[in-house]
């Protein structure tokens, strides 16, 4: 799936998909889930190829989610070691218990200050929210956030 929002061109691979896919909210107890999200950079051109996927040191309930920063903060140095610097850190995914997602003034400042206070390797971040028949997408960069909603990800 390659989705083109303000001047990137995103593409999601299969696996992405898969995790997003299988993490929506659809049970009426299901918690939040989310993660990092990772990938390359070709040009503007933006490949997520990876999601880390919720883990039992991450506080969740039905609307709230937070990722433990130490055991993500992992993930990302694995995956940037690993792939000998190919892979890094483009964002932070999560769900909605809603069919078409928008972002709460929570997710909003968390992902400003994710881009104001890291050390980031590249000039934009992601922030993903799966609901259940919609994936909302915003990339923040220095000119603001350009975001879309699209059906979710086959």
């Amino acid at each position: 799936m390659t989705i083109q929002i303000g001047k990137y061109q995103l593409e999601f691979s299969s696996e992405v998909r898969t995790i997003l896919l299988g993490h929506r909210q659809l049970g009426r107890a299901d918690p939040e889930a989310g993660g990092i999200v990772l990938g390359r950079l070709f040009e503007d051109r933006i490949s997520i190829c990876r999601l880390s996927v919720p883990t039992e040191l991450d506080k969740r309930s039905r609307s709230y989610f937070e990722r433990h920063r130490i055991s993500g903060q992992s993930i990302v140095e694995y995956e940037f070691f690993n792939s000998s610097g190919q892979i890094n850190y483009f964002g932070e995914w999560h769900t909605h218990p809603e069919a078409s997602p928008t972002p709460s003034s929570r997710d909003i400042k968390m992902i400003r200050e994710q881009f104001k206070l890291n050390t980031l390797n590249m000039d934009f971040l992601l922030l993903l929210i799966q609901g259940y028949s919609h994936l909302f997408i915003a990339v923040l960069d220095k000119s603001g956030i350009a975001s879309a909603s699209v059906p979710h990800p086959q």
